[in-house]
């Protein structure tokens, strides 16, 4: 071979091993391919969301998937929309003697409206929140009152299906004894005032599902968990 074919051959070598460099340094600086996608994508951003979104929220700021977003809404419904007032006494007032075992002990006159609909019967519940007793402290537990009733004059009947309000109405004892219908307020005299609160519950069904149940805290129980909607009413009471 002569001296010039030699350096031919040289320069052809080199050449090519510039060439298989440069190709090497290209292969480095691309980026990883990721499964099914396109070079450059980055597995954290692809299928619809956001980088760094964090799993249950989309990409949006939206609300949380697992939760609904919506839980202070059913909080709200929870309170219950209807309105219950009374003849008697204004909300927080006094509630008068005539009502209480100072007087004749006659059951609160009570008015209720914002029902909602698809109600059958209504219940009235009355309970001393300031005398706990263990949660025996109802006065009052009357039930299946018809849905055309939307109040309770003084002096309900003190029997086990009182007319009125008729229509299949119930009561059930009180905690302090055995006498069926209102319970007369009588706390001890003197302080602290005791508060009462009574509460209207609207049941959708024309007879309340007892299960069995019998007593004021047992029939309470079912009367809530039957209701709809509620609505409630304080009123304070002192023995004189």
């Amino acid at each position: 071979m002569t001296r010039s074919g030699a350096r031919g051959i040289v320069a052809l070598v080199a050449a090519t091993l510039i060439v298989a460099s440069a190709a090497c340094d290209s292969d480095d600086d691309a980026a990883p391919v990721a499964p099914g996608g396109d070079a450059g994508s980055n597995p954290s951003t692809d299928g619809g969301g956001d980088a760094g979104t964090p799993p249950g929220r989309d990409s949006g700021g939206g609300d949380d998937a697992a939760g609904g977003g919506d839980a202070a809404t059913d909080e709200d419904a929870a309170t219950g929309a209807m309105t219950l007032t009374s003849s008697a006494f204004a909300a927080g007032g006094v509630i008068p003697a005539a009502h209480s075992c100072d007087g004749a002990g006659t059951s609160i006159p009570v008015a209720w409206s914002g029902a909602p609909a698809g109600t059958q019967s209504y219940a009235v519940v009355m309970r001393d929140l300031t005398n706990t007793n263990g949660g025996n402290n109802y006065h009052w537990v009357i039930w299946d009152i018809p849905a055309a009733t939307t109040s309770l004059a003084a002096g309900v009947p003190k029997v086990a299906s009182p007319d009125p309000p008729g229509g299949g109405a119930k009561q059930t004892n009180w905690s302090f004894g055995g006498e069926i219908g209102y319970g007369h307020m009588c706390p001890i005299a003197g302080p602290p005032t005791h508060e009462y609160e009574l509460v209207v519950y609207a049941i959708p069904a024309a007879t309340l599902a007892l299960a069995g149940a019998t007593g004021p805290n047992a029939i309470h129980a079912r009367i809530s968990a039957e209701a709809s909607d509620s609505g409630s009413l304080k009123g304070s009471y002192t023995k004189q």
